[in-house]
């Protein structure tokens, strides 16, 4: 593996195994139905050639898992973090016992991988017969499918099947293909702005707190779903009040499981929000944290557990409209 610095210094061709990531396949003539009253997004709207991201929440809104939704073959299958997989499994399997549908934890048949650059569009076109060429635009196989991502810019998900490994495997040891570590997807994940949950974190913020509804997350307009009504309520209501933002630190920071940023105020400190998603490299440190929505570029923080290093905000790379209420007062 090629050590990074920061992300300033990345190669222009890379791939990164996504061993962290695991997958959730459904098979089943309900698979469709059941899913469309699951998650935020509308299951019918999802082809084989256009994945979607998507929530998956409790009926109070509260967010069990962020996922990627693709098809292949008879299959929907949805990209998440390993560690949250078990959780969002047992509560999508709570309720499909009553449906046609069989849900099971796919990660060992299928493995993800990032990778980036004109090798990597070669061989991608070699591979599928085709290249994905816009947002979340999707190109599928026996092999798997391949998503191109709309963030981190000019990365395509590979969702492997077990017959493509060796393939990947020998693109890995191309001349001038660079290959990193998880680290590295992570922190280009949180430059763009691109949350995710994992066990530490699920079941505690309603999608908007996470800016998915800037990311093409949630479908207002389907019907109902587990935890519509407060996701709807959040939105026509104006209730959220918080927010995700980006902070970058000039060195490689030790992070806590439970890290936290304090905010500023006057000459104290007070507590400012959860880090949910991060990313350590060799000279920089990556962040991304859940904070109040009157959140100020000029506002000063530091890590609850490292006083020394002080940051302000990175300004996100796409637009959150601020939710209004549309009660009369």
């Amino acid at each position: 593996m090629t050590t990074l610095a920061g992300l300033g210094d990345i190669a222009s061709d890379f791939i990164i195994p996504l061993e962290h990531y695991g997958v959730i396949a459904l098979e089943g003539d309900d698979k469709e139905t059941y899913l469309q009253g699951q998650v935020t997004v509308d299951v019918p709207g999802i082809t084989d050639t256009q994945a979607r991201r998507s929530a998956h929440c409790d009926f109070k809104g509260k967010t069990w898992s962020l996922h990627t939704i693709a098809r292949h073959n008879q299959r929907i299958l949805m990209s998440l973090p390993g560690d949250v997989l078990d959780i969002s499994l047992a509560q999508l399997n709570k309720y499909g016992v009553f449906s046609k549908v069989d849900i099971v934890d796919a990660s060992e048949t299928y493995h993800q991988f990032a990778l980036c650059g004109e090798q990597a569009e070669r061989w991608i076109t070699r591979q599928f017969g085709a290249l994905p060429d816009g947002d979340l635009a999707a190109v599928s196989s026996d092999a798997g499918v391949v998503i191109k991502l709309d963030a981190p810019v000019g990365v395509f998900l590979v969702i492997a099947a077990n017959t493509l490994i060796s393939e990947i495997q020998e693109f890995a040891q191309s001349d001038g293909v660079d290959q990193y570590d998880a680290r590295v997807f992570e922190a280009l994940s949180v430059a763009a702005g691109i949350p995710h949950i994992t066990a530490a974190h699920s079941n505690e913020y309603v999608p908007q707190m996470l800016n998915w509804q800037a990311l093409g997350g949630i479908d207002f307009r389907k019907g109902c779903y587990m935890g519509q009504e407060v996701v709807a309520r959040t939105k026509y209501l104006g209730k959220n009040k918080r927010g995700a933002f980006i902070f970058r630190l000039g060195a490689g920071v030790p992070l806590p499981a439970d890290a936290m940023v304090e905010k500023k105020i006057g000459e104290n400190w007070r507590r400012g929000g959860a880090v949910i998603r991060s990313a350590i490299l060799g000279e920089e440190t990556w962040l991304l944290a859940v904070l109040n929505n009157d959140t100020e570029n000029e506002d000063i923080f530091r890590l609850a557990s490292a006083h020394e290093y002080e940051f302000s905000i990175q300004p996100l790379p796409y637009i959150v409209e601020q939710e209004k209420s549309n009660v009369r007062k």
